[in-house]
């Protein structure tokens, strides 16, 4: 069976970019040379389709950043607040004004704060949120699937990361891992259009190579 431990990111930069512009932004984060906050920006918005790894790279960058930075390891787990109904009102940057209150243990004197889904927050929670960005004690990283919903104010304070689907040749590698696990060969031609019908959601592009793989698998044996 196919391991996805295999072939799970472990650092941002093993992420599948839509485009380089969108890695050059991120290592520019991690490694302090687009600083944060700074010049009026404190947060990072990650958005982008369905499965392409937002929130999975949110939960990274906390940790990424504070040693690409300060060279240590954060000290204390990143605060998450996953934005849904019932918690999508003015508490959301009560909370966070809560949190940017008390003094961080982390070696660069910061909070990160991690707002998952921020697109369901309401009109005013966003206009709430906009202010709690106007920080230095402070870094944010947010994702959407749909940045049209977010107050233009909100978006100016973020460094914006577009992650949508790829080039499919970007996935072949790991198509090619999914189909030797299951003990069968395709060439490229056979998985793009498999890989292109997944429209860039990596757990569709795993699954629908599974598939591909166990159905040759079945027609060969049937031969």
């Amino acid at each position: 069976m196919f391991n996805q431990d295999e072939i799970s990111p472990k650092t941002p930069d093993d992420f599948i970019y839509s485009n380089e512009e969108s890695r050059l932004r991120i290592k520019d984060v991690v490694t302090g040379a687009q600083p944060l906050p700074y010049a009026g920006k404190s947060g990072v918005l990650l958005y982008g389709i369905y499965g392409t790894g937002k929130t999975t790279l949110a939960n990274m960058l906390p940790n990424a950043i504070e040693k690409g930075t300060t060279g240590h390891v954060q000290a204390l787990p990143e605060s998450y607040i996953g934005c849904r109904q019932g918690l999508n009102g003015v508490q959301v940057s009560q909370t966070i004004d809560k949190i940017l209150s008390t003094q961080s243990l982390n070696a660069s004197g910061k909070h990160y704060i991690i707002l998952d889904e921020v697109d369901v927050l309401t009109k005013q929670a966003q206009e709430s949120l906009k202010s709690s960005l106007n920080t230095t004690r402070g870094v944010f990283v947010l994702t959407t699937n749909s940045v049209s919903k977010l107050d233009k104010g909100l978006l100016d304070r973020c460094i914006l990361v577009e992650m949508n689907a790829a080039d499919p040749e970007t996935y072949l590698p790991i198509a090619h891992k999914v189909v030797a696990a299951h003990d069968v060969v395709l060439n490229d031609e056979e998985l793009i259009p498999t890989i292109k019908g997944a429209n860039g959601s990596l757990r569709n592009v795993i699954n629908n190579v599974a598939r591909q793989a166990r159905r040759a698998k079945s027609n060969q044996a049937a031969n």
